[in-house]
């Protein structure tokens, strides 16, 4: 990664603050709130609307690069492999009719979006989810369903892996899924959600405020990489890590009705800071996913994958983590 001079001398906030601002206003969106640091420091924390800096705000699919980034944390403790079968950490979620590729999904897989699961017919995960159920009666529900591909195979985004990646960093963990993130990943952080929101786990059931999510952004080694997260009339959510050491990121309360809004949100924001067409060069990734496959912390980092070595292991009898 080439590092390209983005904000030369003082971070000008102002001038992001205005961008946002601006499309805030052009949308008639009724609240939200902006973060922005720079090599560790926080340069911008405001609320805009009837929104304060510190409010919570659902982060939706943002959260797949915070899930990831638990895992990781349970990876570099030794608790947790790349390599191992994922369904086989929660047999208790695994039903004794289902497809048997099922067994060679591996929690890289989870992580890389190349589980098996495609959601552009439909995703399964929304036709899961009813009042009341709870993650594992979810999960139990999906296992039960055949593999749309090979795990393995090819890469498409999906929810599956994420909220099944979740309950995995509950299992191996022993905690909550939202303590453990709020202890090993964002350090404190005031996590809130409605039961609503929350049902999402893994995948996109935090809310978070702007601040800690932006610290969270800044404490992910890689750079050029953006994620962006909606939930139906739960808000939306953007985070972005540039180079030169530059993070941000932004929610608003309620999902426009104008799509365009993520898109011009972001564009002014990278605009402002002078960054789009290096960002763009630059790049890593962007888009729904490409945080969960980009959380790599500085201190936790991946053992080498070697497909020889690394095979994945055939499922054959349940083994229960005590």
């Amino acid at each position: 990664m080439i590092s390209l001079p983005v904000w030369a001398g003082k971070p000008d906030g102002a001038a992001v603050e205005r961008a946002f601002a601006g499309v805030l206003a052009k949308y008639g969106v009724s609240g939200g709130a902006l973060a922005v640091a720079r090599d560790g420091q926080l340069v911008v924390s405001r609320g805009f609307g009837g929104a304060s800096s510190d409010d919570v705000f659902p982060i939706a699919s943002c959260t797949k690069a915070i899930t990831a980034a638990a895992a990781m944390v349970l990876v570099g403790e030794g608790r947790l492999r790349l390599d191992e079968p994922a369904w086989a950490i929660v047999p208790e979620l695994v039903p004794w009719r289902r497809d048997g590729r099922l067994d060679l999904i591996t929690v890289r897989d989870l992580m890389e979006h190349s589980g098996g699961w495609d959601r552009r017919d439909g995703d399964i995960v929304v036709e899961a989810m009813r009042p009341g159920r709870s993650t594992g009666q979810i999960l139990r529900e999906i296992a039960g369903q055949p593999l749309d591909f090979a795990p393995g195979s090819r890469r498409v985004y999906s929810n599956v892996g994420a909220l099944l990646l979740g309950a995995i960093v509950e299992k191996v963990s022993g905690q909550e899924y939202e303590a453990f993130v709020r202890e090993h990943v964002l350090k404190g952080a005031s996590l809130s959600a409605t039961a609503a929101v929350r049902q999402w786990g893994g995948a996109a059931g935090l809310a978070a405020s702007m601040p800690d999510l932006v610290r969270f952004v800044d404490s992910v080694g890689e750079a050029g990489w953006a994620q962006s997260g909606a939930l139906h009339d739960h808000g939306l959510a953007w985070m972005y890590r540039g180079v030169d050491g530059i993070s941000v990121a932004w929610a608003v309360d309620s999902s426009p009705v104008d799509g365009d809004f993520r898109a011009e949100a972001q564009e002014a924001i990278l605009a402002a800071m002078g960054s789009r067409e290096r960002w763009m060069e630059a790049s890593v990734g962007e888009g729904e996913g490409a945080g969960m496959r980009r959380s790599r912390t500085k201190k936790f980092k991946p053992p080498v994958y070697n497909p020889k070595k690394h095979r994945p292991m055939v499922y054959k009898k349940p083994r229960i983590r005590r």
